[in-house]
């Protein structure tokens, strides 16, 4: 049962304070990631709406990564918001259309959020994501039909009537388009007003040419004056028929076509400024580089003439917007991305801004940002040619473009920090060490309070790996706190996705593995399957022996984490300690301090080990203990060495009785022996004499 948390204001922003925050579980706090798409389930063998389970959800975890998406559940618990700093999307939504709007009535030129290219790149691609088409395919950002003075979504190919018209909305401005159409329409630029509306329609002289390699026309046109961006508004009505973000303020570049005839639209895009090209099984992207050198009259386009004169031949972009950073290594599908400027105070401030006002709105603690490890390096801008970034004097993917853009990632999220008071700010950084990672300054490993440790535990994780996981309790060394993810990737449930037993046996293991490294109001738990694809929706074959189970009810093991295992203790006295290696400086397991960095003691030892090579064996089980109970794990050095599950199991003796902890929450009968196969995690619980009272 929780009980009622202290909250507090501070610079606008609701905070819950960690003092009064009661943990769900007797020993260890829990955590959700991404929940969300919530269907109808059995709850104790009962039929329950998807409502209920969102309840069971807040009511079987002390903190969010992501949202509940309900204000006053958020509230409740520790939710953490998702962001993603350092990107904005190609295709602009809420955030970016907020910013513009923002940025419009600060008097503040959006394209300062961006960095850009300041000579024509290419990128390597490592796997093209279909998200990118947005760009490469011209896509209008939103095609409106106009009938009879009535709005609706536009959708080619279309039939239109005598006296129709279509405003194309693009993201970003341009001086051409492709049109594939029964006849050619007369076209009008909106020009704004002064309060940033659309003021009229001016009308546009195009010059049509053929394009040979398609059916379409190739309409060019000139901009005589800067084409200013504009709020999607004309005579006091919202031109929309539901896109988000023309309703939360995007300011968009507008045409407007007409037909005196009935015509038929098959298509309508926007040359795109970028080219994918592949040679020799090599796959790139080409982006244009930008320099203020070569618009000479400084409107922010580069006219025929201006082109034709460039001071920089090897920059080659009509509009800055062109030039901006786009990642080409791997993405997520369906993803397209720039990179954020954050040496610009004005932006910096307009940004900061939006976490605050957008945590307020959802009552959001503080959020996590994903993906910290892909920032300017190598590992997202492989460079082939060209590369130098117009903000900062390095080419991208450079260790010092890595670093200083790190370096001032850190600064944004400080001022993040200072405005909404956050001490919930998150990072995703899987299984990375930080203090091994070159690329990360100190400030931003100091920025961060808490760590989501994607798929760090695994069942057959491995003696080796193990022993060089002591950055855990070099976090909890300075005060972090810690999500502790125990997934059941290369788990028996992998090799038999069909058995309810291994994939419990393995949820048994991830607990156990688990309860290595937790340390009581500083580490949270959470158990997740084979993929990285979240949410709170049913199983299926995939992913659970049991389809239709709500995820989140299949893989915490409630019942197990019901049971009181009391605080870590230190290894007994008599016991040998596990060593940690941090490459080839060690530490064991009571040391407060590893090659000079500061450690929280782990407490491991050794219940049984063989095949010694110095301080770590070739198989051996690890032991913690807790003041009632006991976290045992059996590995071999190697991780995911299939042979290695059909070992034959061995018995280890335990230093008094202990009754095992199944999935369903019963406790086994007192012994003082356990049998452990391979790869195998048990959570113990002490049988409390009177002496062991005492």
């Amino acid at each position: 049962m929780k009980v009622l948390r202290t909250v507090v204001w501070l610079g606008g922003l609701l905070l819950l304070s960690l003092d009064s925050l009661a943990q769900i579980y007797p020993s260890t706090g829990t955590a959700w990631v991404l929940p969300g798409s919530w269907q109808d389930t059995v709850i104790d063998g009962k039929p329950a709406s998807a409502k209920q389970l969102k309840l069971w959800e807040s009511q079987h975890a002390d903190v969010v990564f992501g949202s509940m998406q309900d204000r006053a559940m958020n509230q409740s618990m520790n939710a953490m918001g998702y962001m993603y700093a350092h990107k904005f999307d190609c295709r602009p939504g809420k955030q970016e259309a907020w910013l513009s709007q923002q940025a419009f009535q600060s008097g503040v030129d959006i394209e300062d959020a961006y960095l850009h290219f300041a000579e024509d790149t290419q990128l390597l691609v490592d796997k093209p994501s279909s998200g990118l088409d947005y760009l490469l395919d011209g896509q209008p950002y939103h095609l409106l039909l106009v009938r009879n003075n009535q709005y609706s979504t536009a959708r080619l190919p279309i039939e239109l009537q005598a006296g129709d018209q279509l405003i194309l909305f693009s993201s970003y401005p341009f001086d051409s388009l492709e049109l594939n159409a029964s006849a050619i329409p007369d076209i009008s630029h909106h020009a704004a007003d002064g309060v940033g509306a659309v003021g009229l329609w001016q009308p546009l002289a195009v010059s049509w040419h053929d394009k040979t390699s398609t059916d379409s026309l190739l309409g060019q046109f000139s901009l005589n004056q800067p084409w200013l961006s504009a709020f999607a508004r004309f005579e006091g009505r919202e031109l929309n028929s539901g896109e988000p973000g023309l309703a939360s303020g995007l300011r968009v570049w507008m045409l407007e076509l007409s037909w005196a005839k009935a015509s038929r639209v098959e298509s309508l895009a926007i040359p795109p400024w970028l080219e994918l090209t592949r040679s020799e099984e090599q796959l790139a992207l080409a982006i244009p580089g930008w320099d203020p050198a070569n618009d000479k009259n400084n409107d922010g386009y580069i006219n025929d003439s201006e082109f034709a004169s460039r001071a920089n031949s090897k920059a080659s972009a009509r509009f800055r917007h062109q030039a901006r950073l786009i990642p080409a290594g791997y993405l997520w599908p369906g993803t397209c991305w720039y990179r954020v400027n954050f040496l610009d105070s004005a932006i910096n401030k307009l940004h900061a801004q939006w976490y605050q006002q957008d945590w307020q709105q959802q009552g959001l603690a503080g959020a996590y940002n994903d993906d910290m490890a892909k920032l300017l390096g190598s590992n997202q801008f492989k460079v082939l040619s060209g590369g130098k970034i117009d903000e900062l004097p390095y080419v991208a993917g450079s260790e010092q473009a890595e670093y200083e853009y790190a370096l001032q990632l850190a600064g944004f999220l400080q001022q993040v920090k200072s405005l909404t008071g956050t001490q919930w700010l998150a990072a995703n950084i899987s299984e990375l060490n930080l203090w091994h990672y070159a690329p990360w300054p100190p400030e931003l490993r100091e920025v961060i309070d808490v760590w989501l440790r994607e798929h760090y535990l695994t069942p057959a994780i491995g003696l080796n790996r193990l022993q060089r996981y002591w950055d855990n309790f070099a976090l909890a060394s300075q005060q972090d706190k810690s999500l502790i993810m125990a997934s059941t990737k290369g788990g028996r449930s992998q090799l038999s996705p069909s058995s309810l037993l291994a994939w419990q046996t393995d949820i048994e293991t991830g607990l156990a593995l688990y309860y290595l490294f937790n340390i009581p109001g500083q580490t949270y738990y959470h158990s997740w399957n084979q993929s990285y694809r979240y949410g709170s929706g049913h199983t299926d074959t995939d992913n659970w022996a049991q389809p239709g189970i709500a995820k989140n009810m299949a893989y915490q093991p409630t019942k197990m984490l019901a049971i009181e295992l009391g605080t870590p203790e230190p290894a007994p006295g008599d016991a040998e300690r596990v060593v940690f290696d941090n490459k080839g400086k060690e530490a064991d397991s009571a040391d407060t301090a590893i090659d000079g960095i500061p450690l929280e003691p782990s407490g491991w030892y050794w219940l049984q080990r063989s095949g010694w090579f110095g301080d770590f064996p070739e198989q051996g089980v690890i032991a913690r203990r807790y003041s009632k109970g006991l976290a045992l794990y059996r590995g071999t050095r190697d991780r995911n060495n299939p042979a290695f599950f059909a070992i034959k199991p061995i018995e280890v003796s335990l230093d008094g009785l202990y009754q095992q902890v199944n999935f369903d929450g019963s406790l086994g009968p007192h012994v003082n022996t356990v049998t452990l196969a391979g790869y195998q995690g048990v959570i113990l619980r002490r049988v409390m004499t009177e002496k062991t009272k005492e």
